[in-house]
């Protein structure tokens, strides 16, 4: 059986944000791989006070700006958040300003 990848929200310090499946923890926790993963350049939220937490539990709303899918290292990690299933499912069908 395939182990299931955990779908989170990863916040470098350069304040880049992304979400993607994690699948490995490297550099002593410094860096992730993620598949899947896409970059918000811009994000909208539901709330206005619900910062990039929002982003995890409510995912991007229409007028964010998310990239397209692709398997990367993020480097620098801050943070790393699980995402809740209604922020999966939005973050899914995220588009650039869609």
């Amino acid at each position: 059986m395939a182990k299931v990848k955990k779908a989170v929200v990863v916040l470098d310090t350069h304040r880049g944000i992304y979400f993607g499946y994690l699948v490995a923890t490297l550099e002593g926790g410094n860096a992730v791989r993620l598949e899947g993963a896409r970059h918000c350049y811009y994000y909208k939220l539901a709330e206005a006070n619900e910062g990039t937490y929002g982003l995890a539990t409510a995912g991007p709303q229409k007028g964010s700006k998310i990239g397209p899918r692709v398997t990367m290292v993020v480097r620098d990690v801050a943070k790393v958040i699980d995402c809740s299933a209604a922020s999966v499912e939005r973050w899914e069908v995220s588009t650039w300003g869609g």
